[in-house]
């Protein structure tokens, strides 16, 4: 049980870097919002597992899980208004 707490928790670390190392890549910042995205849904993701494997059904798994629905419903939303606040400062494109 612990050694599957560890790894989704590793993961979600491994997650956060690379969705790091994609930001910094990225050029232009319509494209970094995709990494932020991918850190708040995979790290999110695996964080509330890993609850859930070290808890069960709790209180805490429970509220972590519903955390983790809320940010991935509000981060999309958030994400799409950037995206197109970004669109419309940079203009249209040839």
């Amino acid at each position: 049980m612990s050694l599957a707490v560890d790894l989704c928790l590793a993961l979600a670390v491994a997650c956060v870097w690379l969705g790091c190392f994609g930001a910094l890549r990225l050029r232009r910042p319509l494209d970094r919002l995709h990494a932020v995205a991918f850190v708040n849904a995979s790290a999110g993701i695996l964080v509330a597992v890993a609850a859930f494997l070290a808890d069960g059904v709790s209180t805490r798994s429970v509220k972590l899980a519903c955390l983790v629905a809320f940010v991935l419903v509000t981060g999309a939303g958030v994400s799409h208004a950037a995206g197109r606040a970004l669109a419309l400062r940079d203009g249209p494109r040839a």
